[in-house]
């Protein structure tokens, strides 16, 4: 079946990548029988842009319920499902929170006393009421260990009320271009956080060029004592950064109305970089399952020059 696709697909011209011209492969789902449509992208100038090799291979099925890969230098998406549905993107919010706070810091080194302010229902922080806590060490935890509280103590760290700064972070996304998303809060637990696929590989590709967000969201372990004497080790939530992958940097996320989601750079790709999102994968651990899939079907489909 695909082996005829395929021929007739040639026939039309639509699998030969002219030198400026980038398949997007996009999978569709119709009658419970899923089907790809493939879209060429026209770019200008001496780009060194992506060609699809296999013409075999049009795609593969993975648990997430939407999905992009975008060549990170370029900006070909390279492949998505789903990618332009509105969903929650849960705590992957945190990449504009750490936006805009590096617009918003007062200084590293400033020090904020924990307050019960900051603590939600539900959530254990990592860092307790009382504790006094630099500025940095909040950036790290809220990062690393995708921790609200430490979020949100960011945030008041800022002078900001939250208000303002949910204002600023929706501000953020319309200077970037994210037409579809929206931002209701600092952390992510809210539903009312909505983006779709396609945004979410922009704003990672935004966050991730900032080398105080993609340096620590490459982070497996950190550790720190608080200016009061506690010490303190968390570990990421991004089990890639464990895998055989080579993990530039990423962000989790998980509340039930999103799903599991992850978006992460992977680097090395043909001696290039990629960013790839899931949204709505299954289970804690089909996230990961799933972006690797697409990051070995890229790596087995394109190459480029």
């Amino acid at each position: 079946m695909w082996g005829l696709i395929t021929k007739v697909l040639i026939s039309l011209n639509l699998l030969t990548v002219p030198m400026q011209q980038v398949p997007n492969f996009v999978l569709h789902s119709a009658d419970d029988k899923n089907y790809i449509v493939i879209e060429q992208q026209q770019f200008s100038g001496n780009q060194v842009l992506p060609h699809k090799i296999n013409t075999d291979s049009l795609g593969v099925k993975i648990s997430a319920q939407a999905s992009a890969v975008m060549d990170k230098d370029s900006g070909a998406i390279l492949w998505q499902h789903n990618a332009e549905e509105v969903r929650s993107l849960a705590s992957i919010t945190k990449l504009m929170t750490a936006l805009v706070f590096l617009e918003n810091n007062s200084g590293w080194h400033n020090v904020i006393t924990m307050e019960q302010r900051d603590e939600i229902a539900g959530t254990p922080p990592r860092v307790k009421r009382g504790e006094q806590v630099k500025v940095r060490d909040l950036f790290y935890t809220a990062l690393i260990a995708s921790d609200n509280t430490a979020a949100k103590a960011l945030v008041r760290s800022t002078g900001l009320s939250e208000e303002e700064y949910v204002i600023a972070m929706n501000n953020k996304a319309e200077e970037l271009s994210l037409a579809n998303t929206f931002f209701a809060d600092v952390t992510g637990l809210s539903e009312g956080n909505k983006s779709t696929a396609l945004d979410i590989l922009h704003l990672a590709q935004a966050a991730l060029s900032q080398e105080d967000i993609r340096a620590v969201t490459s982070k497996r372990v950190y550790n720190f004592t608080s200016v009061s004497g506690q010490a303190h080790r968390i570990y990421s939530t991004n089990k890639l950064l464990d895998s055989y992958l080579n993990i530039a940097a990423g962000k989790t996320g998980f509340i039930t109305a999103a799903g599991y989601c992850l978006v992460s750079e992977i680097s090395e790709i043909d001696g290039h970089n990629i960013i790839g999102v899931v949204l709505g994968s299954e289970t804690h651990d089909d996230r990961f399952q799933d972006l690797k899939i697409l990051s070995a079907w890229i790596l087995d489909n394109f190459t480029w020059s």
